[in-house]
């Protein structure tokens, strides 16, 4: 009886375990099965558009980066940029794999257009040394549709939105953005120091780093300087500003159809078609009076500031200060003594630790906001070899027109020359 009970248990056991159990899941629902299911169509989204993508990176470190993306079947993947010229006159092909790890994920395996931005070597990226421009290569899908596909960097966590692109953006997209960037670098070869933005009867000074792609508008609202900086990438009508520039109601998204006057030495454009222009300016657009004696009387220590010397038409350290042997830094030191009962200013070539020798001079302040300094003297004994420097600074310095000063930061100012803006000088 025992040994019957025993069989029909066994024999219950073997049934059950030949039954489906009703937890497993369907075919084609397992979690592996399910991200198989997703990486192909999502291989299958980039590779299925038969015109390429259009694309835009923005790096964690700021501003953006146009591309177009045409993805195959055999993993190759080929790009152009508006990185520089070159990328955008000639493509790239990389190796590319939609992969799972721990969600889907798209690697750009083999150096790219995308690597330059993320390249450490800051002579590849324009960037930070040992970071580039805080940028990615591999990538994991935030969201995907028939006509846009939106991912994030895995290791800085830039934004990488592709749209899908027409016939005629697979041809035009990146030459006509890069025309756009062309026209606005033209800034580079402005030499004066002040470069003014002009809209109607708005006007507003500017600086504009190409390298990294950062623009800063100089105002004044009651009175008080005011600045704006932002990031900004451009596309085939023009530049995009990533935060919106407003001035008392007024907003600046885009400086649309940029486009190089080479006659007029201007770069034109129009904001919701108003014209506007960009030129070389000698004097500020707005006069802060009382930026030469708030210089002069709040150094960073409360004593002195520091420079590297002159930049003159664009060329940093034009005097060749750093030629000097053993030379360090500029100390300029307001107030520094009195002579007969003048009291003057130093401008004392340091080395090391110790300033050896430097020209004297008597600041005069004018109502138009210029400071000026008349030639007293010098201190120390200045070596035969490098005097001709030494005095080729003190008459810079003291050149009869004076200088505009102008606040960089909150413990930074220029120098810039009133004769014609084109020489000027830094102070931290």
């Amino acid at each position: 009886m025992k040994r019957m009970i025993y069989l029909s248990w066994l024999i219950v056991v073997l049934l059950s375990a030949c039954q489906k159990d009703d937890n497993d899941p369907a075919p084609g629902e397992r979690p592996d099965e399910r991200l198989t299911q997703k990486l192909s169509t999502y291989k299958a989204q980039l590779v299925g558009a038969e015109n390429g993508w259009k694309a835009i990176l923005y790096p964690e470190g700021g501003a953006g980066y146009s591309f177009l993306f045409d993805f195959t079947e055999d993993d190759r993947v080929r790009m152009y940029s508006d990185i520089s010229a070159g990328t955008a006159a000639e493509s790239l092909q990389s190796t590319y794999r939609v992969k799972g790890q721990q969600q889907p994920t798209l690697l750009f395996d083999t150096y790219s257009y995308l690597h330059i931005l993320a390249d450490p070597d800051e002579t590849k990226s324009g960037g930070v040394r040992g970071e580039g421009k805080f940028s990615d290569f591999e990538f994991t899908f935030d969201s995907v549709s028939a006509d846009s596909v939106v991912l994030t960097g895995i290791q800085k966590g830039s934004r990488l939105i592709l749209v899908r692109a027409t016939p005629d953006e697979a041809a035009n997209y990146i030459s006509r953005t890069a025309e756009q960037v062309s026209a606005l670098e033209n800034i580079n070869a402005f030499t004066t120091y002040f470069k003014r933005l002009t809209i109607g009867n708005r006007s507003y000074d500017i600086s504009i780093q190409t390298d990294v792609r950062y623009i800063t508008f100089s105002y004044y609202e009651g009175g008080v300087l005011k600045s704006f900086t932002t990031s900004y990438f451009f596309n085939e009508d023009g530049l995009v500003l990533l935060e919106p520039f407003n001035d008392a109601g007024f907003t600046i998204t885009s400086l649309n159809a940029l486009e190089y006057d080479a006659t007029d030495g201007e770069i034109d454009f129009n904001v919701n078609n108003v014209a506007g222009r960009i030129q070389e300016s000698t004097r500020p657009a707005t006069i802060d009076p009382q930026a030469a004696r708030t210089f002069y009387n709040n150094p960073p220590n409360g004593t002195y500031w520091l420079s590297l010397g002159f930049t003159i038409e664009g060329v940093e350290d034009a005097l060749k200060l750093s030629s000097i042997p053993d030379f360090s830094v500029l100390v300029y030191w307001p107030k520094q003594g009195t002579s007969d009962g003048i009291t003057y200013d130093l401008m004392g070539f340091a080395f090391g630790n110790s300033i050896l020798y430097g020209p004297t001079a008597v600041p005069t302040f004018t109502n138009d906001g210029r400071i000026i300094y008349s030639r007293l003297g010098a201190l120390g004994e200045v070596p035969e070899q490098d005097a001709p420097i030494m005095e080729a600074f003190a008459q810079q310095w003291t050149d009869p027109e004076g200088y505009y000063v102008v606040q960089t930061g909150p413990q930074s100012y220029d120098l810039v020359s009133a004769k014609d803006a084109k020489t000027w000088i830094s102070f931290q």
